[in-house]
C-alpha cells in the first residue's frame, strides 16, 4: 500500500502537459532518436521528451558551444592562421591551409553553417593554444550555463570516447546560444560564401528546416557514424520560441517531423525535406570575372542600341 501511495505521488507531481504527450508520443513507431526532448525556451517547461538525461554523444551538435565561446572572445575580424593539425582533420571541412589567414568571422560560419571540422579545430587552437585547453573551457561555460551532464573533448563533435551531452543539456546550451545577436545572425544564414584564394564557394546551410518551414528560426546539426544523428534548433509559434533537441537519430528530419506534430499541423513532407538538402558550388576567379564582364557588356550593348535608337532619323514623307 505505502508502495502505491509513493507511485501516486510521484505521478502528481510530473508535468501534465509533458506527461500526457510523452503518452502520446512514445507510442508512436516513428521516432528513432533514443533521446529528444521539445522546450518552451522561456520557461523550460517540458512539451515532450524521452530518456533526455541520457549521456550520448554529440556530434557536431558540438559546434554551438564552440561558437558560443568563439563569439564571447572574438570580435570577428581576427586574424586566425591554422596550424599544420588541420590537414589531419577529417570531412565536413573547407580545406583550410597551414599558415595562411583567415578572417574568424569566417571560420565561424563556416563552423556553424557548413559544420567544418578544420574551422572548429582552427579556432579552438587559436583561442586556447590546444584543442584541449579550448575543451576545458567550452566545459566550465557549459557548467556556467547549468548544462552539468555535459563533456567536451574536441571542438568539432568527432566521436572520441568520454565526449558526451544530453538532449536536455543540449536545449539548456542552444537557450543560451540564442540570446547572443551574432549567434541568431548566423544560423539563419542560408548560404554563406567562402573566399579562398583566386576561388569562391558558397555553401548552403545543413539546417533543411530554414528552406521548408517558416517557423523555423534556425538550428545545428550532426552526424558521425558512431554517434548517428543529432539535431538541435528553434522555431517560433505564436510569438513563442520552442528549443528541439535529439540525439542518436537513424533519421533526424523524420524524427525533427514527427516531434513537432505536438506544435504545428503543417510540416514539410518528405519530398520537401529532401529538395532541401545542402549542397555547394565552387566559382573560380575566372567564372567570376567573365560573369561580371558579361553583364558589363550586356549594359554597354543595351546603350549603344538605345543611343543608336535616338539617332537614327526618319526618311522624310514624300509629298
Amino acid at each position: 500500500m505505502a508502495h502505491l501511495i509513493i507511485i501516486m505521488l510521484f505521478l502528481i507531481s510530473l508535468p501534465i502537459p509533458a506527461l500526457a504527450y510523452n503518452n502520446n508520443i512514445n507510442n508512436s513507431m516513428g521516432i528513432t532518436a533514443l533521446s529528444y526532448i521539445l522546450v518552451d525556451k522561456d520557461s523550460f517547461e517540458i512539451i515532450a521528451g524521452r530518456d533526455y538525461h541520457r549521456p550520448l554523444p554529440p556530434a557536431s551538435t558540438t559546434k554551438v558551444m564552440t561558437t558560443i565561446v568563439a563569439l564571447e572572445t572574438l570580435k570577428g575580424n581576427e586574424n586566425i592562421v591554422p596550424d599544420r593539425g588541420v590537414l589531419k582533420i577529417p570531412r565536413t571541412k573547407l580545406n583550410l591551409v597551414p599558415g595562411k589567414r583567415y578572417r574568424a568571422d569566417d571560420l565561424i560560419k563556416g563552423a556553424m553553417i557548413e559544420s567544418a571540422n578544420d574551422a572548429a579545430y582552427a579556432l579552438a587552437t587559436s583561442i586556447g593554444g590546444t584543442e584541449a585547453n579550448f575543451a576545458l573551457m567550452m566545459n566550465k561555460k557549459a557548467r556556467e550555463i547549468g548544462a552539468k551532464n555535459t563533456n567536451f573533448k574536441n571542438a568539432s563533435g568527432l566521436y572520441v570516447p568520454d565526449q558526451y551531452t544530453t538532449t536536455y543539456d543540449l536545449a539548456l546550451i542552444f537557450r543560451y546560444a540564442l540570446s547572443n545577436e551574432r549567434f541568431r545572425e548566423i544560423i539563419k544564414t542560408r548560404y554563406f560564401l567562402f573566399r579562398d584564394g583566386k576561388k569562391s564557394i558558397r555553401y548552403q546551410n545543413h539546417n533543411r528546416f530554414l528552406f521548408c518551414f517558416e517557423p523555423a528560426i534556425g538550428g545545428k546539426t550532426g552526424y558521425t557514424r558512431v554517434s548517428r544523428h543529432s539535431y538541435v534548433g528553434a522555431f517560433e509559434k505564436n510569438g513563442k520560441t520552442y528549443i528541439l533537441a535529439l540525439l542518436g537519430s537513424e533519421d533526424k528530419w523524420a524524427d525533427a517531423v514527427e516531434v513537432l506534430k505536438v506544435l504545428y499541423e503543417r510540416l514539410p513532407s518528405d519530398r520537401e525535406m529532401r529538395l532541401a538538402k545542402a549542397s555547394s558550388i565552387v566559382l573560380s576567379s575566372y567564372r567570376e570575372k567573365n560573369i561580371k564582364k558579361i553583364k558589363k557588356t550586356s549594359q554597354t550593348t543595351h546603350k549603344k542600341k538605345i543611343k543608336t535608337k535616338k539617332t537614327i532619323k526618319k526618311p522624310a514623307k514624300r509629298r
